[in-house]
């Protein structure tokens, strides 16, 4: 394992939100606030509120409030990290209301905890919620005369929540649609607005479950064609290219765009969607010239944002497509319980999923195993029906959600009718650190550019001291992780107590270690694995568990999890400026700290006699 050397000294939330009152009720501060002139955490500040002052409440935007107090107007925000703290004793709000209809009671509050271990629910654990992760959650069931009804589908809206609560969305940031909401045009309006919320570096989950379908369309430049579409409530389509484009502006801003469809493009069967059948076909296609030619397979939506993998900094690895079925198979509703895929999806993220590669993190993939083999159980004796498969185009190592602790917890909480048989709580194996390495690498924003290089990628043992060379097209804060060729822990290699300048330009070029301190390859011979990370941010380490080693730090492989969950979040994230970043400031200095995007670069060294 390279040996760390120093030279001489000439020579590193919870939400809890109550329904919001009607205009004017009167509110109690259980806290200070500052009231701002704009809802901004930048903005200016018209007066410091004490706790006990009463302010009549106008309107509330995501989690600011305009309140009045006396002469002036102004917006507060609701988190703040004195309510993260009293947290553990019980929900604490900002404001109590004192209206009749309300009681003294009524607490709002949306108190963000934002530390570094996964919040434990019921069957398994989550990412920490952040207030720059999104979901929108598109739910039709309820069709126009004439379109086969989907009497399933009002479940699944409250499976996508969960699977969006597992992936650290908090409760402000979800953004639920459903039915007559949902017409072409309201379909529109959703993503227009979705698209509104999304600031840069923020990410993005959608999820639709509905009717999929194929028509024939004639564009302008590509002529007739058959499109694969979303069915809208009044059966009209939003085709491919639309959607794509839509898409294509969405992850122009967000860092990571997870998009789920329970759905299918695939006709010839809905006959069998008759009576009361035991599953419902998710397909419909309105009559008419052509359509029968298009009722020739097609799942997933090709166009406009390219899946298949391209250069680093390209962003290609920022997007992941899951779609309930492949091209040759319809994907069921089950009445009474929802879309079978998005049963199975829920299940697996709630704690019945395996850490295959014992990194700490649930990757896309990962989650579609354990789908899948729901899936496949669920539907093996279904009359009429094969199971159909997911499928996930894209960057399918992303991590979307963290594994089960130990195998005492049950498989997963409730949700009304929605709820599956439950199954084991996977087993987790002996923590692996050069797999967490690659799942902080494969989450990565993958529009920066990070090279990582050396002059001697054969280090020989007891002779060679090791350097490498960094760039960065972007800039930011430096961070270099290894795992050694005995892969039993983590080696924070940079910064260190002897070098904490770790900050890069854009475009500069870093070479390591620097004139005071050295890398020897001190065997024993194997490989080693560097992990360079360029954050917008500061991190945290001390959070993952570091110990000392000489001058250098350390962390325990079982940290795999924490040490994923350090490199992804910015030491600021708790601060209240951070309370949600990217909506609540436009200062550009406090957007960069608060943000949890980095780019990164892996190296192997392979140590030789």
């Amino acid at each position: 394992m390279i040996t760390l050397r120093r030279l001489s000294a000439c020579c590193l939330f919870v939400s809890v939100a109550a329904a919001m009152p009607a205009l004017a009720d009167v509110a109690v501060l259980q806290r200070p606030a500052e009231l701002k002139a704009e809802k901004f955490s930048d903005a200016q500040t018209l007066a410091q509120l004490k706790r006990g002052d009463r302010v009549d409440i106008v309107k509330r935007q995501g989690v600011w409030v305009q309140v009045r107090s006396g002469k002036q107007t102004g917006w507060i925000i609701l988190d703040t990290p004195s309510a993260v703290a009293q947290q553990a004793a019980g929900p604490v709000g900002l404001l109590a209301l004192e209206s009749g209809r309300s009681g003294p009671s009524g607490l709002i509050a949306t108190t963000g905890v934002r530390g570094l271990t996964a919040t434990t629910g019921v069957g398994g654990f989550a990412k920490p919620p952040s207030p720059q992760i999104h979901a929108m959650i598109l739910t039709i069931g309820a069709y126009r005369e004439g379109i086969p009804q989907l009497n399933g589908v009002r479940y699944d809206a409250q499976t996508a929540t969960e699977i969006a609560r597992r992936m650290g969305v908090t409760p402000l940031n979800v953004h639920s649609y459903s039915d007559r909401e949902l017409t072409a045009d309201g379909m529109r309006r959703a993503f227009d607005d979705f698209e509104q919320q999304i600031a840069e570096n923020d990410q993005a989950f959608i999820y639709y479950s509905g009717h999929g379908g194929r028509q024939m369309v004639n564009e302008p430049g590509s002529g007739e064609r058959c499109a694969v579409s979303l069915i809208a409530q009044d059966g009209q389509p939003l085709v491919d290219s639309e959607l794509q484009t839509r898409l294509k502006r969405i992850s122009a801003k967000a860092q990571k765009v997870v998009v789920f469809i329970d759905a299918c493009h695939s006709g010839g069967v809905t006959t069998r969607s008759v009576g009361k059948a035991e599953y419902t076909p998710k397909y419909w296609s309105p009559k008419g010239e052509g359509n029968d030619i298009c009722s020739r397979p097609s799942n997933v939506v090709t166009r406009g944002i390219a899946l298949a993998a391209k250069s680093p900094g390209s962003g290609s690895g920022n997007y992941a497509y899951i779609a309930a079925a492949r091209d040759d198979e319809i994907s069921l509703d089950q009445p009474g319980k929802g879309g079978v895929a998005s049963q199975a999806w829920r299940v697996c993220m709630a704690g019945t999923a395996k850490d295959l590669d014992s990194s700490g993190g649930l990757s896309a993939d990962e989650l579609r195993v354990c789908a899948q083999e729901r899936i496949t159980n669920q539907l093996s004796n279904a009359a009429g029906f094969r199971p159909h498969h997911v499928t996930i185009n894209g960057n399918s190592s992303m991590v979307l959600s963290y594994a089960v602790k130990d195998t005492q917890a049950p498989a997963a909480a409730p949700i009304a009718a929605a709820q599956m048989p439950a199954a084991p709580v996977a087993t987790v194996a002996k923590a692996s650190p050069l797999a967490a390495l690659n799942d902080i690498y494969g989450n990565r924003d993958d529009r920066r550019l990070v090279m990582l290089g050396t002059d001697k990628p054969a280090p020989r043992i007891g002779r060679d001291n090791v350097s490498f060379n960094l760039s960065s097209r972007e800039g930011g804060y430096v961070y270099v992780l290894m795992v050694g060729s005995d892969g039993e822990t983590f080696d924070l290699l940079f910064p260190n107590q002897i070098d904490r300048n770790n900050v890069i330009g854009p475009g500069e070029r870093m070479v390591l270690p620097r004139p005071n301190w050295q890398l020897a390859a001190g065997g024993p011979a194997g490989k080693n694995t560097l992990l360079a990370i360029v954050a917008d941010s500061p991190r945290d380490f001390a959070k993952a568990g570091l110990k000392p080693a000489g001058p250098f730090s350390a962390v325990e492989a079982v940290a795999a999890k924490d040490i994923q969950l350090v490199s992804g979040t910015s030491s600021s994230a708790e601060t209240t400026e951070c309370a949600a970043a990217g909506q609540t400031t436009r200062n550009l200095a406090i957007v960069k700290r608060c943000s949890n995007a980095y780019g990164a670069a892996l190296l192997t060294l392979e140590e030789v006699q």
